[in-house]
């Protein structure tokens, strides 16, 4: 339910408050990678680049084969690099 929550959050630009629903879907589920790399990708609307990185990383981590994931870190790079 916070995963929706912050999805739909995220895609009307309130990504703050979205950022705090995936931190309480991860709080209750911290193996799912998909709220991970949704935190990572509102992180990134936001300009956190550190943060991104940090949470893709961990949504790589518990699903290393997801390709999507690994797209989003390469894009989040661009901003570090």
């Amino acid at each position: 339910e916070y995963a929706i929550d912050g999805e739909f959050l995220c895609s009307k630009g309130q990504c703050v408050k979205a950022v705090k629903e995936f931190d309480k879907a991860i709080a209750l589920e911290p193996k799912n990678d998909m709220f991970y790399a949704s935190r990572s990708k509102a992180y990134k609307n936001l300009e956190k680049y550190q943060e991104a990185l940090s949470d893709i990383e961990k949504a790589l981590e518990l699903q290393p084969e997801v390709s999507l994931y690994r797209k989003l870190k390469r894009q989040i790079l661009v901003f570090i690099d």
